[in-house]
């Protein structure tokens, strides 16, 4: 078992057989859905919040059920800084490289948000300092970040929405509607170990897709299924899906 594992692993335990509240550093949704495992295994209680409401990578928290903390409570921090978008450009790629290149782990950091001239960076409390002190370009773009005291509205991620109609709601269906390919086509890339449903692999064509439910297929990018929209008179399965730019 690596080390990280070990480390969530005591936490959970700590918050189950002692009732000690333990956060813990940025997780992946693959790592918060064990987290969730761990805590239901040693009796705890499990919340996470990225800084925002859609975040995709959160903070963690094990505790007692009653001790669930305040959104307020978690240790997160978001740093801001506006660039000159006329005359220059950066990625999320480059800000990652630049935040790496100061010796901290990609744990440190959550979400980074780019929305036109303005970049939202969500840091544990205990990193947000460093980052904000060292952090003064990526790339050739000069970058000056300040903690902002109110979490700002973030907007919402850039994508298409549309609507399919499915058989059912296995994988291999919703997969071959979401990325308009043959039903065959589906099951070869969930076969071959490609798709992911909520950032974690499965290649069981007949898994159950639920609403909310995010996918990916390797090099095709990312659909979330929004919603099930009822049956139509075939009785097949209307779907609203968002594909993620």
């Amino acid at each position: 078992m690596e080390e990280a594992q070990i480390a969530l692993e005591n936490a959970a335990r700590l918050a189950g057989e002692k009732g000690i509240v333990r956060f813990t550093r940025f997780l992946d949704p693959a790592q918060a859905a064990l987290c969730a495992q761990l805590a239901r295994r040693y009796g705890a209680a499990f919340g996470a919040w990225g800084g925002y409401a859609q975040a995709e990578r959160a903070v963690g928290c094990f505790c007692p059920a009653a001790e669930m903390p305040d959104e307020s409570q978690y240790p997160i921090v978001c740093l801001h800084s506006r660039y000159a978008a006329r005359y220059c450009s950066v990625s999320h790629r480059d800000i990652l490289g630049a935040f790496m290149a100061l010796g901290l782990t990609r744990s440190c950091i959550g979400d980074i948000i780019i929305a036109g001239a303005d970049i939202f960076l969500f840091a544990h409390d205990k990193t947000a300092t460093l980052i904000a002190q060292s952090l003064k370009s990526a790339g050739r773009t000069p970058l000056d970040f300040c903690v902002l005291q109110e979490t700002p509205d973030i907007p919402a991620p850039a994508g298409t929405p549309f609507s399919a109609v499915v058989s059912s709601l296995r994988l291999d269906a919703v997969l071959a509607a979401a990325y308009r390919l043959s039903r065959g086509e589906s099951a070869e890339q969930i076969r071959a170990g490609l798709v992911k449903v909520d950032h974690m692999p499965c290649d069981r064509v007949d898994a159950p897709v639920r609403e909310g439910a995010l996918l990916s297929v390797r090099g095709k990018g990312r659909v979330r299924l929004q919603s099930v929209d009822g049956t139509t008179r075939k009785q097949r399965i209307g779907i609203t899906c968002f594909r993620y730019e």
